[in-house]
């Protein structure tokens, strides 16, 4: 036993002895403590491994909903990055006297939002939290704004033409002018003016009350409005044009106006609400009103269904054969697809799609199926007994006939305007692929074919996808279609979410089982589910497309080695 030492003139030293002991005691612990983790370790019960199934399924949701968590949170900080804020230019809300009913003209105070309000960096715009009397008025010098939309220079150039991928010159930053985005919220008993261009053409509102949205001038672009839990909302458009509006380049004080297409003339322009009491909206050319409605959630029908309330209810008022229309818009499991659409758009649809398969039915009333010749090829005789082409190609001599029958259906000027729209979409879907926005170009795609969806050869799509089956040769197409799943496909393996960029290359690869990168994406997408088989076959019949890609080769022999591993794996178990 150690005795403590003496300490001075002759004392114990108490404060040695102490500390000795302590160690003693820590080291001890410390000891104790390594046991029982080698224990837990030994026994499963270190927190490492689930010691049930039911804790594993837990234990991957949490982890699930942590990751969804985190990019929320990384959105959300990105947009506050980019959210210009203005609350309380005219006053706080609790000043507020509500005048029962839209905003009487009289004297009022007015604040003119400019350029240098805005910070740099930041193109959407929230006005909130205040109150009037008085008018904001987001001014033309808004219009000067620039944003701009950065190319990606580091990606490796393909070789595939309309590829997300494509070995190309990479695209230059572009400018857009004007804001991005207005939000209004919160504002009570005041007019907001818009005079600038929004880039998207978007303004929200929301729990608003006594307000008049006043938008004029040839930069005012409004095409939606989505207004939301608002009371006595009067929107106004004045000489604004539509969203497809194509401007007049010339601008000078003898020129006119520079607007060629004016709001309501075109079908998407719309204003969205749901839950807003006495809404007000017209539209004004050259000074005298030309269209005005009223309408109210609650006199519209709206009703709380199961958990959802009346103020849940979504309705869109437009210009209808040169008449303001509000509906219902069906609830997102009653129409395929993302668009939002009401019944009488969708009953249009669908009266579309039934004219287009009758054309096609009579056109191929007398067309019998049979099978077999040498080759085991199915082809087609009519009533007459003559050989005909082959059904699942029908783009010869007598296929330029169908194909003309069909599209009657629609007219040229019509499809002509669907592809070209879609086609835009796919390239605004290249750049943001190529900028490294992989979720924006997933938006971007899904617009494009949702609205080829439209087109009169869709059906034929529809049919050849619902049977899962690739066609031998690639099938005729107003919309290359099997492009942009193909580069909506190399999204989602960008973003991780690999059953959908399988789906998306099985699909490119049903509709033209020769387009090397809609094969070679699914096999990527098999590979990414540790489906190392089924990778290696779609991976092989790409290289047998294209045996010198050194991409696809380099894939398939890492298939083959995980395959070899997986093999090893059970043999051992």
């Amino acid at each position: 036993m150690t005795t403590p030492k003496p300490g001075v003139a002759g004392r114990i030293d108490y404060a040695s002895w102490e500390k000795k002991t302590s160690d003693l005691t820590k080291k001890l612990e410390e000891e104790e403590d390594t046991e029982r983790q080698q224990s837990a370790s030994a026994l499963g019960l270190d927190g490492k491994h689930a010691r049930s199934a039911a804790e594993a399924e837990e234990r991957a949701k949490a982890k699930e909903t942590l990751k969804a968590k985190k990019i929320l949170d990384s959105y959300q900080k990105r947009e506050q990055g980019v959210v210009q804020s203005l609350a309380g230019l005219l006053g706080p809300v609790d000043q507020s006297e509500g005048t029962g009913g839209f905003l009487e003209e009289k004297h009022q105070e007015v604040k003119y939002v400019t350029r240098d309000m805005i910070d740099a960096g930041k193109r959407v715009v929230t006005i909130s939290d205040t109150a009037g009397p008085g008018k904001i008025v987001l001014t033309t010098d808004l219009s000067n704004l620039e944003s701009v939309t950065p190319a990606n220079s580091t990606l490796e150039p393909k070789s595939y033409a309309e590829d997300a991928e494509n070995e190309q010159e990479m695209p230059q930053a572009t400018i857009h002018r004007g804001i991005i985005k207005l939000n209004l919220r919160n504002l009570h008993n005041c007019t907001v003016v818009v005079k600038c261009k929004i880039i998207t053409g978007t303004v929200e509102i929301s729990h608003c009350k006594d307000l008049t949205l006043f938008v004029e001038g040839d930069d005012a672009t409004v095409a939606t409005v989505q207004a939301d839990l608002c009371s006595n909302l009067d929107i106004q458009f004045h000489d604004s044009p539509s969203g497809k509006n194509v401007p007049l380049r010339v601008r000078d004080t003898n020129s006119g106006p520079t607007t060629t297409l004016f709001w309501g003339q075109d079908k998407d322009d719309r204003v969205y609400h749901a839950g807003v009491s006495n809404l007000r909206v017209r539209t004004f050319r050259d000074g005298y009103l030309d269209l005005e409605t009223r309408t109210d959630y609650l006199q519209n029908g709206a009703q709380a269904v199961g958990n959802a309330t009346a103020e849940e209810v979504q309705f869109v008022t437009s210009v209808v054969d040169d008449e303001f229309l509000t509906e219902k818009l069906l609830k997102p499991g009653e129409v395929k697809g993302s668009v939002p659409m009401t019944e009488r758009e969708l009953k249009e649809l669908e009266e579309k799609k039934s004219k287009i398969q009758d054309a096609i039915d009579d056109k191929l009333k007398d067309v019998v199926k049979i099978q077999g010749d040498e080759n085991g090829t199915e082809r087609s005789v009519s009533s007459a007994g003559s050989v005909g082409i082959d059904l699942q190609s029908r783009s010869g001599s007598d296929g330029g006939e169908v194909i003309e029958e069909v599209y009657a259906s629609a007219t040229k000027e019509e499809i002509d305007s669907i592809v070209a729209y879609c086609e835009d979409q796919k390239t605004k879907g290249n750049e943001a692929f190529a900028s490294g926005e992989y979720a924006q170009a997933v938006l971007f795609y899904t617009i494009a074919l949702d609205r080829a969806a439209d087109l009169p050869d869709a059906p034929v799509v529809a049919e050849l996808l619902s049977c899962g089956k690739s066609s031998k040769q690639p099938i005729s197409q107003l919309f290359k279609r099997h492009i942009v799943l193909s580069n909506r496909s190399a999204s989602f393996l960008k973003m991780g979410h690999h059953e959908k960029a399988l789906k998306d290359g099985d699909e490119a690869e049903i509709i033209d089982p020769t387009y090397v990168k809609g094969i070679f994406r699914k096999g990527l997408a098999l590979h990414a589910l540790g489906r190392y088989e089924e990778a290696i076959k779609s991976l092989a019949a790409a290289h047998k497309i294209e045996p010198k890609n050194k991409q696809i080769k380099q894939a398939l022999q890492f298939a083959e080695v995980r395959m070899q591993q997986e093999i090893r794996k059970r043999m051992e178990s």
